[in-house]
């Protein structure tokens, strides 16, 4: 340290010295009563304090819900891969001529392995690509 900053310090340390001194000194003066209420204020006033968690949990409780709330949002939001073209549901696009053979009851089973007709189903969905198969019977 160099001298003026020593200096300082026990000028400080000096200040600190009287001012305690003379507190001490207006404290022994007081008459008794007056010093045994302050105590008793003091210490009332110590005990009716809240307890510094539940102070700290009641002052950042807000700002918490709040940095759960916006960490929900980027996770729903930004952080979540979205797709570019929203799923296609094949009924939405279907048309009513389609949902009719969907519901109806008596229409071709294709769980029944022997019923089951591949060539034709083959041919009908080249014919649906327009690839042009050649026709039955030809």
């Amino acid at each position: 340290m160099n001298s003026a900053t020593h200096e300082l310090n026990k000028e400080a340390s000096d200040f600190e010295q009287r001012a305690r001194q003379l507190l001490n000194d207006s404290v022994e003066r007081l008459p008794a009563e007056t010093r045994s209420r302050l105590t008793r204020a003091r210490y009332a006033a110590l005990s009716s304090r809240p307890s510094w968690q539940r102070s700290l949990a009641r002052r950042w409780a807000p700002a918490g819900a709040g940095a759960l709330a916006a960490a929900v949002f980027a996770v729903l939001f930004i952080v979540v891969p979205r797709s570019e073209s929203p799923a296609v549901n094949p009924l939405a696009s279907a048309a009513p001529e389609d949902l009719e053979m969907l519901a109806d009851s008596d229409g071709v089973q294709l769980g029944r392995e022997q019923d089951v007709d591949y060539d034709f189903y083959e041919w009908a969905v080249s014919e649906a690509k327009g690839a042009g198969a050649p026709s039955v019977g030809t």
